[in-house]
């Protein structure tokens, strides 16, 4: 038995080896701990440069003749980060980078949405997104002995292109501003497998959204058939909502975009008073209240949630007339952070149900990937044939035409949109 006992403890001490040297080939391969991101990541921009720079390096198309004048933006990493690669439709580590590195985005960066690798090995998805492509510039001179001009060349000419966790987004685009119109893309291959050229879906979610509506789908309300006061209050808190998205004009970047500090304190301050502030959506929302509550990889419904609060805000309607305890509806992440609760939020305070294959989601529909469950993403239409979005994690806006099938599928199959009472949309 002793011996049987021996061999028992050498067979776990060598089972647990092979542990630590499977998550080790899965972790980044260098000398720092592994991390995973916390949302709460930040970093300090670096004057703009404009460089001509080698597609390859970028992950782009390496033809002849493929190189093109970009505009890019530098930052420095205020606290080490994992850098992925993409291998079979997975972000795998590549390595990490300390705090201090300089990094170099393009102004026409994506956020793309994969499966990646933890540092445990496990997989697992984010509504946030990560940024691509992006290149190292330089680290700091006390881990130059590690990040060689050599190792940093290699690096950058990884198959694909590079990504970082796009909680930095906030940082890329700044507070000060316009956010640039987004021009209407040429539809890609991903997009039209899903949709037809105008936008209508070949998908449908129509068995799945009966189920959860019933009979409220589709009924909107007649204009005319509203009191003065209703038919104003919901026109003004539609036009302000439209206000802060809209993505065909060039729309004040201080709607979303605020200090990460200040955003903190305002997430504190509305949970601690009910004080509803008008700007600085997506920092409140992803930056904020997602950071201290640890969900920080899936703030999509939260961040709607913000951009609702502050449009009755600003509209001057106290948003607790439509949500609150009586109705079991109540806007806050501790009732609606999760998508399956807020578009339920949204239909108990009277928001009508739209079924996307019949009806077409202007400026300002508040969009669900199919029946707007959990696991689940939501989204608001930034145009008005709902084919540019924003989200939590492009605020700065998002084109499903050039969007790729993979993540359209998982993300961007609108199954049902939501609109105030009195906003009808057109049929298709």
């Amino acid at each position: 038995m002793v011996g049987t006992t021996k061999i028992t403890k050498l067979l776990s001490l060598s089972g647990l080896l092979a542990a630590l040297l499977t998550l080790a080939a899965c972790a980044p391969a260098n000398d720092f701990p592994a991390i995973d991101e916390t949302g709460n990541e930040s970093a300090s921009i670096v004057p703009p440069t404009t460089d001509v720079e080698a597609p390859e390096e970028a992950g782009g198309d390496t033809g002849p003749g493929s190189g093109s004048t970009v505009t890019s933006q530098k930052l420095l990493l205020n606290q080490a980060m994992t850098l992925r690669y993409e291998k079979s439709g997975i972000l795998e580590n590549k390595v990490e980078l300390p705090a201090g590195t300089q990094i170099e985005v393009p102004s026409n960066y994506e956020v793309k949405h994969l499966d990646y690798r933890t540092s445990s090995g496990a997989l697992e998805r984010s509504s946030t997104g990560f940024l691509y492509p992006v290149k190292i510039v330089s680290v700091t001179n006390a881990f130059k002995s590690q990040f060689p001009q050599s190792k940093i060349d290699e690096i950058n000419k990884t198959s694909g292109g590079l990504f970082v966790f796009a909680s930095i987004v906030g940082n890329l685009e700044g507070t000060e501003g316009n956010f640039a119109v987004v021009q209407a893309a040429t539809a890609g291959e991903g997009f039209l497998k899903h949709y037809q050229p105008n936008g209508k879906p070949k998908f449908n979610y129509v068995t799945s959204v009966t189920k959860r509506f019933g009979v409220k789908l589709n009924k909107g309300l007649d204009p005319a058939s509203m009191t003065t006061a209703q038919r104003e209050k919901y026109q003004s808190i539609f036009a302000e909502l439209q206000k802060a998205v809209n993505r065909e004009v060039a729309t004040p970047k201080s709607y979303l975009m605020v200090d990460k500090s200040i955003a903190t304190q305002r997430s504190i301050d509305f949970e601690k008073s009910g004080v509803i502030t008008t700007t600085g959506a997506w920092s409140i929302a992803t930056q904020g209240t997602a950071v201290r509550h640890g969900f920080s990889n899936v703030p999509c419904a939260e961040f709607q949630s913000e951009l609702l609060r502050q449009a009755y805000q600003r509209a001057g309607y106290r948003v607790t007339d439509d949500f609150n305890k009586t109705k079991g509806n109540q806007l806050i992440w501790s009732s609606t952070a999760a998508v399956v609760n807020y578009s339920m939020a949204l239909y108990k305070a009277g928001w009508i149900a739209w079924d996307s294959t019949k009806y077409k989601p202007i400026l300002g529909a508040i969009m669900m990937n199919g029946a707007g469950y959990t696991p689940g993403h939501t989204y608001i239409s930034g145009s008005n044939d709902g084919l540019i979005i924003v989200d939590n994690g492009a605020p700065q806006g998002r084109d499903l035409r050039k969007t790729t099938d993979k993540t359209i599928s998982i993300m961007f199959q609108v199954g049902v949109f939501f609109l105030p009472p009195g906003i009808n949309p057109p049929a298709w």
